[in-house]
């Protein structure tokens, strides 16, 4: 076959190109790549600088794609290979099959006749000439996708790098690759060379849809290109053995070019080249289906690509490290996936890890096939991201799976760069396309719910910005944790207790929950506390937010609703007074009033009974807020007599799965919960620390009083708009059962108030006045529809001042900050010597004295360093001890007696004054 023949050939080969030494054979290859091949043909054949040949290959695609590229460079020049070959793969048969040019093939690059036709008379200059005058020609491949479509001066600004290095010198430049630009925007950056970091991530060092404004115009050393535009020098591509064959689609190019970086040779970027890129593949805009017997997730493919490419071409003595950076980073993007709800993505990161993880032999071939790098590692260090890179982008990446929508479209849009999906014409594409300008504040709107807990957790951060630290978690209400789980377990199973002047009292129930925590922790008990404490707020809104689902169509106003409850005075109260009860009780109470709904069998059709499932989850949470706040055992019996009284036509049904749900905490926390009656259902967990002192209108707009909370008036809009839900005939049966709660927890704030703490009981008080109500669009348009008068005004300003109240508490607490009773500090209680006797054999004990008035004082036996998580309620539930009692009265008034011996039939060998 002539090379003149071909249609792709229309320049005249005996006249010589622009950087004539250089011959270059475009290998293009096309996969179901019809959209986008009309622009990639026209780029190619549209060269200002052609090509010397041209040779395309079809894997098997389904459209008509290997009709096109035979139209344009003729069937003698198209392969045909099955439709599972890889891109690398196919890039070998092309090569393979396309002829090395020779000067014969080639007459430029030969010397000049010296006989001129023209002048018919002979030259002698030319007799002076080399027999190649434009030097050795370099033979190159030119690499192109069906969906990159290169400008026309790409290939000759390529060449001009290329040729410019060589008059200096420096012909050891093997790969040169252009700049990527966005297929439909053509301002946006996709990739001006490309790294890999430790963890797998392609690193570019672009910003997200950055655009391109010449910043980057600079000829530099890149560990690798795309093979999207990729100029190889032949020799090197048939020396390095090709692409290697287990990466069929993804992360080829870096490893290919790692391998020439470790052969001794150089890879360049050249900016002034451009081409366009559709990224079809990793945007889901076709099927890949090279990589396995099914068609596979592009996610997985790439995911299987960066690992493979790593555990092959990292240094031996990094790999172990390089390996664990994997793992790890593997198992918090999974995390990270699964919490922004796109499981799809989460399941790709562990499939395309194990993939490779459980095929070594594999990868110990790969590195005997490698060998030993030519060039040390310090040589390469600078082509990879710096130290802490790649952590903007990790978090970028994280917030945009977080904030973004698990549709196909959404999902489909990240490309390989993390950015949107390109804003571009209609038409075929349209069901790949988004207005970018929109597309982010519609995703959080379908979705609100992760960006309500980041929110949340970030003004929580800000709030206890204090209690974040070194130290213990101590004060008010709450005593500082013990060093480990294991001495929380020990406190929960000992029947004896060291406590005071010891005893055999029942250990708090509580303190099992915090120690299961912990153990979770790997044995932290400081975290657990911390976490059960500072994060309760933004857990609390999460809950509050899930489990108004049933309840409340529209994902907005759930998300405005458990904003209201986040910021109830009692959750923020809980944290400054280091109530940790309450704040448990404010992450589990939303979940607890959908587990009730659901075991009533309110949240169904009428008549419709309750589910097993739904008693079960309402027996076990009851169970656990009850170890921690007891009140609320009382207030379920109150409503489940009220539902025993709505279901009275099926008393026999609903009677024993009521005694099964009041039952199990009393049987479970047995005989800690007999030590409840008849009265300490009011107390909590930790040590009594003052009782409320609220006013009727605190009580009323949910304020309980004490440290960290705001007025009942600030929240008064929430109570009234609950109210105003009341005057509507949507709903009534779940406006009535939400008030009824309301009510009998309001009669338990008043109970309580001023004998104790009543911040739980005005929780639950609070908690169903916060939902918005299901009907508040149809009472809008009722209210819009009315002449004008008092209602419209009034409904006005108590839906501001609802929706105000939450958010000035909010930034209140923010600001103020949530510390108090509570703060960080050294958890040991007594001077340093007296604790490094506690652990002695004879363990002696220190009576602290304290003191608030000249006529009242204090005591506390404590044992070691001082006093811990649980040690309160052990020590009053051993009551009192009268001798002691008289013995610490004789030594405060100073009768002159020596107490010395008394106190020590106590084992008390220091007294502490505080």
């Amino acid at each position: 076959m002539s090379v003149q023949s071909h249609p792709a050939a229309q320049q005249d080969l005996a006249a010589a190109p622009e950087f004539p030494r250089h011959v270059v054979t475009a290998v293009l290859v096309a996969h179901d790549g019809a959209r986008w091949l009309p622009d990639a043909l026209a780029g190619l054949l549209g060269q200002e600088r052609p090509v010397q040949y041209a040779v395309a290959a079809d894997t098997g695609s389904a459209d008509d794609s290997s009709r096109l590229v035979a139209e344009a460079l003729g069937d003698d020049r198209v392969l045909h290979l099955a439709r599972r070959t890889g891109f690398g793969q196919a890039v070998e048969e092309a090569a393979r099959t396309a002829p090395v040019l020779t000067p014969e093939d080639l007459p430029y690059l030969r010397r000049p006749s010296g006989w001129d036709p023209v002048t018919r008379s002979w030259r002698d200059d030319a007799y002076d000439m080399p027999e190649l005058p434009h030097g050795e020609p370099v033979h190159w491949l030119w690499l192109l996708h069906d969906d990159c479509a290169p400008e026309p001066e790409a290939l000759a600004q390529l060449l001009r790098v290329v040729d410019t290095e060589y008059e200096l010198g420096r012909d050891d430049v093997a790969v040169v690759g252009p700049k990527l630009r966005g297929w439909y925007d053509r301002r946006q950056l996709l990739e001006v060379g490309v790294s890999i970091a430790n963890s797998g991530r392609r690193w570019t060092g672009l910003d997200r849809r950055e655009q391109d404004q010449g910043q980057h115009d600079h000829v530099r050393t890149v560990l690798s290109v795309s093979t999207a535009g990729m100029l190889i020098r032949r020799d090197v591509f048939e020396r390095l053995g090709g692409f290697d064959r287990r990466l069929p689609l993804m992360r080829d190019d870096v490893d290919l070019c790692w391998r020439a970086h470790a052969a001794g040779l150089r890879v360049l970027v050249a900016p002034e080249a451009v081409v366009r890129h559709a990224e079809a593949a990793s945007r889901e805009r076709r099927a890949v289906d090279c990589a396995g017997r099914t068609t596979a997730s592009p996610h997985k493919v790439d995911k299987a690509g960066a690992v493979h490419t790593l555990l092959v071409n990292v240094r031996t003595a990094a790999l172990p490290w390089v390996l664990l950076r994997i793992v790890l980073g593997t198992l918090l993007r999974t995390v990270a996936y699964l919490v922004g709800k796109v499981p799809g993505q989460a399941l790709d990161e562990i499939r395309g890890l194990l993939g490779v993880l459980l095929r070594p032999e594999r990868i110990i071939a790969g590195r005997r096939e490698r060998g030993r790098p030519q060039v040390e590692k310090d040589e390469l260090r600078p082509l990879f991201p710096p130290p802490g890179a790649t952590v903007r982008a990790t978090v970028e990446q994280v917030a945009g799976d977080l904030f973004g929508s698990s549709d196909a479209e959404a999902a489909a849009g990240a490309g390989r760069h993390g950015g949107g999906i390109e804003s571009g014409p209609g038409g075929d594409d349209a069901d790949f396309l988004e207005i970018e300008q929109f597309a982010r504040l519609k995703r959080i709107a379908r979705k609100p719910g992760p960006v309500l807990f980041l929110i949340l957790l970030l003004v929580s951060l800000a709030a206890c910005r204090a209690l974040l630290g070194g130290g213990a978690l101590a004060g008010g209400a709450l005593l500082p944790v013990p060093a480990g789980a294991g001495e929380l377990w020990s406190r929960y199973v000992d029947a004896w207790h060291t406590v005071g002047t010891g005893g055999t009292a029942s250990a708090p129930p509580y303190l099992a929950i915090v120690a299961t925590v912990a153990s979770l922790l790997l044995g932290s008990t400081g975290l657990a506390v911390t976490l059960l404490m500072v994060c309760s707020v933004p857990l609390a809104g999460a809950t509050a937010y899930f489990a108004s689902r049933p309840l409340v169509p529209s994902r907005l106003l759930r998300a405005w609703a458990a904003v209201a409850y986040a910021f109830l005075p009692a959750a923020t109260g809980a944290l400054a007074g280091g109530r940790i009860g309450t704040a448990v009780l404010a992450v589990l109470l939303p979940l607890i009033a959908r587990a009730g709904v659901a075991a009533a069998g309110l949240s169904g059709s009428s008549g419709a009974r309750g589910s097993w499932r739904g008693h079960l989850a309402y027996a076990l949470l009851l169970t656990v807020t009850t170890a921690f706040t007891p009140v609320v055992w009382p207030v379920a019996l109150v409503l489940g007599i009220g539902v025993l009284a709505l279901r009275r036509g099926e008393i026999t049904a609903y009677a024993p799965r009521f005694l099964a749900q009041l039952g199990t905490p009393l049987l479970l926390l047995a005989p800690w919960s007999l030590s409840l009656l008849p009265f300490g259902f009011f107390d909590e967990a930790g040590l009594e620390y003052g009782s409320s002192a609220a006013s009727a209108l605190d009580l009323l707009g949910a304020s309980p009083g004490g440290p960290g909370t705001v007025g009942g008036l600030l929240l008064l809009g929430i109570v009234l708009a609950a109210l105003a839900a009341l005057l509507r005939s949507e709903r009534q049966l779940g406006v009535r059962t939400a008030w009824v709660v309301a009510l009998v927890a309001l009669v338990f704030s008043v109970l309580s108030n001023r004998s104790a703490w009543a911040g739980p009981a005005t929780l639950v008080y609070g908690m169903p006045c916060c939902p918005p109500r299901p009907s508040a669009p149809t009472g809008r348009f009722r209210v819009a529809e009315q002449s004008f008068g008092w209602r419209q005004p009034v409904a006005a300003l108590i839906a501001l001042a609802s929706a105000l109240g939450p958010l000035i508490a909010a930034a209140g607490w923010m600001f103020g900050g949530a510390d108090g009773p509570v703060e960080r500090r050294d958890p040991v209680q007594v001077p340093a010597f007296v604790a490094e006797e506690s652990h002695t054999r004879d363990q002696a004990r220190t009576l602290v004295l304290d003191s608030d008035s000249a006529a009242h004082v204090g005591y506390m036996l404590v044992r070691g360093s001082g006093a811990r998580l649980g040690d309160g309620e052990l020590a009053s539930g051993d009551g009192g001890n009268s001798t002691l009692d008289k013995v610490v009265a004789n030594l405060v008034a100073g009768s002159g007696a020596d107490q010395a011996d008394q106190l020590g039939g106590f084992a008390v060998r220091y007294v502490l004054v505080h």
